[in-house]
């Protein structure tokens, strides 16, 4: 491969990851939708490229918690929501990377896009969504939600893409917290944590293109910070809208993807 090749790789990447990641930002999750597959287009096999994606992906959460943090306002964790994200989430996560999910992964991304689409145009038409917060839960709500992030857990482990958007529809759906904060939630503990843990459990049985990382890196951390710089400043209407578009097309593209990778 010549240099300019390789340049005009990493610019491509850097271009593309840095759209993916802003988006993401806004809406809470995405990103992988589109920059999983770019890498596999760019030439990477399929362990490697999932692996260097999780890495890029971390520093996600880090953009946006940078942001919130020069913008004079703090980020109030809600206790039960971090307790369950790490102390179920995590371990889910690790399991979902070291076994194979019995159902085959085309048939899973298939019902996972249908249910993405119908939460997308759910959110859309359902005014109520992720307006408002409600910190007390009910024993069941909040074994429902514990359930649901081990699922997505696992998800995130083995598959690529939409543990993010996921996330956020289960902390607005389930737990009640309001859309921006639980963006900024899924931006934490997706993002940031399960990704570092995917990072390295698949690290260990696979390689990790190091060599596109650091622009990678700087992408996501640039498109992170301008995405959470918007979540701050647009109203819960307009992030809803995005939301819902982001949560349609990632739908699509997950359908699109298994049937290409079935036929």
């Amino acid at each position: 491969m010549d240099l300019a090749d390789e340049i005009l790789r990493q610019s491509i990447l850097f271009i593309v990851s840095f759209a993916a990641n802003l988006f993401a930002s806004v809406s809470g999750g995405g990103a992988g939708f589109v920059q999983f597959p770019l890498l596999i287009l760019l030439g990477l096999p399929f362990a490697t490229a999932l692996g260097t994606h999780k890495v890029a992906v971390v520093f996600l959460g880090v953009g946006a918690l940078l942001r919130k943090r020069r913008s004079g306002g703090r980020f109030v964790f809600d206790r039960q929501v971090a307790l369950i994200m790490t102390l179920l989430g995590a371990p889910a996560v690790v399991m979902g990377s070291l076994i194979i999910i019995k159902i085959p992964s085309h048939i899973a991304e298939v019902v996972l896009g249908v249910i993405t689409i119908a939460a997308g145009i759910y959110s859309f038409f359902k005014k109520s969504f992720g307006s408002v917060s409600d910190p007390n839960r009910s024993a069941l709500r909040l074994l429902a939600g514990s359930l649901a992030v081990i699922l997505i857990g696992l998800f995130s482990g083995s598959l690529s893409s939409g543990a993010g958007l996921f996330a956020t529809m289960t902390l607005v759906g389930i737990f009640r917290l309001d859309l921006k904060s639980a963006i900024l939630h899924s931006m934490v503990f997706v993002a940031t944590l399960w990704n570092a843990i995917g990072a390295v459990t698949v690290g260990m049985a696979t390689s990790i293109h190091w060599h596109w990382i650091p622009v990678m890196v700087v992408a996501t951390l640039m498109g992170s910070y301008l995405g959470t710089t918007l979540l701050i400043k647009l109203p819960v209407k307009r992030v809803k809208l995005i939301f819902s578009m982001v949560a349609v097309l990632s739908g699509l593209m997950l359908i699109y993807a298994a049937f290409t990778r079935g036929s």
